[in-house]
């Protein structure tokens, strides 16, 4: 609609308030005025003073609850539209408020800002037109000519909004549409009367069934239906159509009459689907390129024009030639990986060499992932490309180093000298490779934080089908990125020696369970057998590091169920040998997959090194994984070996020494763990230090979940003007801010703040990920540390551990 909307929110949450009122600015922009009240009293007697164009309200409120909330605010305003708000569980008391004259309904865990502008303008729409309809209909009989103009207005209406309308007359069996609705469909009123059946042939094959059972319900129950569905007209073109429909029941509960309603929504549809895409990669801090399935341009979010300097408009419809300076020969290998996703359907990783606006060579690795529209064809092509320069040069350096290194050991007297040299160069570069990955893990764990939190929210939302697979995909992508920089962050660690094994009391029991758990629906997915058994024999409370030993076997399962495609895997756990204070175990994975060849057997265990040549291309990884497995095992002791063959399948075997467990149960070891979910952190005053947006909104709703009070400051110098003004007692602290890092802003609170005010706990919540990262944190004054993405059992129990919190605040 045209001019500002005035929008009346009667909302008691405040998170949820807040919430639509983002969702209001990512619909409508600066062309809405919003007024926000906590109580129905309070709204009733704004509405007194004031009129607005539509009423949203949530259905329980402080002093009103359920259907009595609508109905004594219909009765006071019949003449504005009316939006209701439920949680989850009170969908059936919306659907009886629209009954009553409610517009709309709309579910709160699953709002969004399209839905949400979508149900106000159609409300607003929907509202003027029955209006208008029910007083052309009271003066009938007076004002004939009247209502003719008003039906002419309906239907231009109808035909601006490609908003058709049909009626059922029940008792008759008649079913008439509207000029609009025949336009919608590619008929003419003269060309067809069209019943029912008519009407579902008319279905796109693959909607037909959905649709006819939902209407069938529908009618079956006296309920209505609001669907979306496809139609294939008379010339063979596809649209996308919008259903609702309104029932007239008599006194004894009989559908006398059903009027409904078809939007044609085809262009919406494909633009909201480009406008998702769009909006997950714009959050992205990487270079995010959306082109067709051709391989040309079509959009490039910030991160690209950072990158390389090109804006949208310089590269779009072109197949970024500008990027590879014309090199036939690079456009060509390009050609070929576009002509392969296409076909083989597959995401695709690589590298290359790129030159910005300005001339200047950098390197970028890009993962090219496949977008498929509802015919299952691939439909555009995403590619996101991350910045390796840094890393390319430090390769150049050691390749330099080792170079140097060589030579030196061939000269005499002078080599000693030069192999010094070549030493410090060498811990030079190995210091820049440390801070690199310590920078990586941060600016890769920071856009994935927001990415899968992000895609979490929008996942629990309603969506088509196509777009929670897509949305899937986003988040499947951002968890293997996470899973690539863990490897690369724990072998740096193994190769440092900075890796230090817990010792503490588990469950062997409980752990293999998790763990086939956990993996289970990938098995399930690939239809092969998980299969697990534990030795009766085998002491069930142990002493060691069971997070290294789940680590371990989860690498080892999920290598076994990506390599085999038919068939089992199967994890045994047996004893070899045991005395009065230690067990040595040994462990199995053995699968039915493709095997390794007999020649590769002794090279997999090597860092970056896989199976076969084709093995990363086909399956992914970073060859980092059994490297990882093999040093975590050796480094307690233990010891790995492997027995495969090609196409018969693989067996992992390695054996680790444990000592029993003074504790005879499980329920010892978790007592500590159970009385931890009992801690109640109501009322606790939290200051969020965090300068993310998207990082901002999901730790507050973790915390208003959990009933604290939160604060936000988006650097750590408006951090210290509110810790100077208000009393808090925690701080959450991101380290890499703007103005003031956290590191900064801890030694500010520690050594400049009152003596009252300078010992309030301080948990470090980042995306540093690196070792040392948790020892320098405490050395400046932090009481704990977190990484980005965060558990949220894990931050609950350190919020309860920091404040020394038993039962209650």
């Amino acid at each position: 609609m045209d001019g500002e909307i005035k929008i009346l929110l009667i909302e008691d949450n405040p998170a949820d308030a807040r919430f639509i009122d983002i969702f209001l600015k990512t619909a409508f922009g600066i062309t809405f005025e919003l007024t926000i009240e906590d109580t129905l009293s309070k709204g009733l007697l704004f509405l007194k003073k004031s009129k607005v164009d539509i009423i949203i309200a949530d259905l329980t409120l402080p002093d009103s609850s359920g259907l009595s909330t609508f109905i004594d605010l219909h009765q006071s305003e019949v003449n504005t539209p009316i939006i209701v708000l439920t949680g989850l569980e009170d969908e059936k008391i919306g659907l009886n408020a629209v009954k009553l004259g409610a517009q709309d309904f709309l579910i709160k865990g699953k709002l969004h800002p399209i839905e949400l502008k979508r149900s106000i303008n159609y409300s607003i729409e929907r509202h003027k037109l029955l209006n208008e309809l029910s007083e052309s209909t009271k003066k009938l009989n007076e004002k004939t000519e009247d209502l003719l103009k008003k039906q002419e207005k309906l239907e231009e209406a109808q035909r601006l909004a490609h908003i058709g309308s049909w009626e059922f007359n029940v008792e008759e069996d008649t079913i008439s549409w509207s000029d609009e609705l025949y336009r919608i469909f590619g008929l003419t009123p003269q060309e067809i009367n069209v019943p029912y059946e008519k009407f579902l042939e008319m279905v796109h094959p693959d909607d037909r069934e959905i649709t006819r059972n939902i209407i069938d319900d529908a009618f079956d129950s006296n309920e209505t239906f609001d669907i979306n569905y496809r139609i294939v007209r008379p010339d063979g073109t596809i649209r996308m159509l919008h259903a609702k429909n309104e029932l007239t029941i008599d006194s004894k509960g009989k559908i006398v009459r059903v009027l409904g309603t078809n939007q044609d929504v085809t262009d919406q549809f494909h633009e909201e689907e480009l406008e998702k895409l769009v909006l997950a990669a714009t959050q992205s801090y990487n270079s995010v390129i959306i082109a067709n399935r051709d391989g040309k341009i079509e959009w490039v979010n910030d991160g690209f024009t950072k990158l390389t300097g090109y804006t949208v408009d310089e590269v779009k419809d072109t197949f970024g030639e500008v990027l590879r300076r014309r090199e036939s020969e690079e456009l060509q290998e390009q050609k070929k990986v576009y002509e392969q996703i296409v076909i083989e359907k597959k995401p695709i990783t690589y590298e290359c060499k790129n030159y910005s606006k300005e001339g200047k060579e950098y390197w970028i690795i890009t993962t090219v992932t496949p977008v498929f529209g509802k015919d299952g064809e691939v439909e555009r092509i995403i590619a996101i490309d991350s910045d390796i320069t840094i890393r390319k040069k430090i390769e150049e350096e050691l390749q330099l180093a080792n170079k140097i290194a060589e030579h030196s050991l061939m000269k005499g007297s002078r080599a000693l000298n030069e192999l010094l040299e070549a030493k410090k160069q060498l811990e030079e570069s190995l210091m820049i490779k440390e801070q690199f990955l310590a920078n990586m893990s941060h600016e890769i764990r920071t856009p994935m934080n927001a990415i899968i939190g992000f895609t979490s929210l929008v996942l629990k939302s309603e969506l088509t089908e196509e777009i929670r697979q897509f949305v899937r995909a986003i988040k499947t992508s951002g968890e293997n990125l996470l899973v690539i920089i863990n490897d690369i962050l724990d072998f740096s660690k193994l190769e440092s020696g900075k890796i230090i094994f817990e010792k503490i009391d588990f469950d062997i029991n409980q752990l293999m369970a998790t763990l086939v758990e956990l993996m289970l629906p990938k098995a399930n997915e690939k239809k092969i057998k998980l299969i697990s058994s534990i030795s009766e024999n085998i002491p069930r409370c142990l002493v060691g590091d069971p997070t290294r030993l789940n680590q371990i076997l989860i690498n080892l399962l999920s290598n076994a169920i990506k390599f085999t495609s038919v068939g089992e895997v199967r994890i045994t756990i047996t004893t070899i040998k045991e005395d009065d204070i230690n067990v040595e175990l040994e462990f199995k994975v053995c699968d039915t997959g493709i095997g390794i060849p007999e020649e590769s057997q002794s090279k997999i265990f090597l860092s970056f090194t896989q199976g076969a040549n084709d093995t990363s291309r086909k399956f992914g990884g970073t060859g980092l994984g059994l490297t990882i497995c093999k040093q975590l095992i050796e480094g307690q002791g233990g010891h790995i070996s492997v027995s495969s063959k090609v196409n018969q399948g693989s067996c992992f075997s390695f054996r680790l020494n444990f000592q029993k467990s003074e504790k005879e149960n499980i329920a010892e070891i978790d007592a500590d763990i159970e009385n931890d979910n009992n801690v109640s952190l109501e009322g606790i005053k939290v200051l969020l230090v965090e300068d993310n947006l998207l990082n901002q909104i999901l730790a507050k709703k973790v915390l208003t979940n959990w009933k604290c009070n939160i604060t936000i400051a988006d650097n750590g110098l408006i951090a210290i003007s509110k810790l100077e003004k208000e009393d808090f007692d925690l701080i959450l602290m991101d380290i890499q801010m703007p103005e003031m890092n956290g590191y900064e802003t801890t030694t500010h609170v520690r050594k400049k703040l009152p003596a009252y005010k300078n010992t309030i706990p301080i948990i470090a919540m980042t995306a540093h990920a690196f070792a040392g990262e948790v020892e320098k944190c405490k050395s400046l004054g932090m009481n704990d540390y977190i990484s980005k993405p965060f558990d949220e059992r894990e931050l609950h129990l350190k919020i309860k551990n920091v404040l020394n919190i038993t039962k209650h605040p």
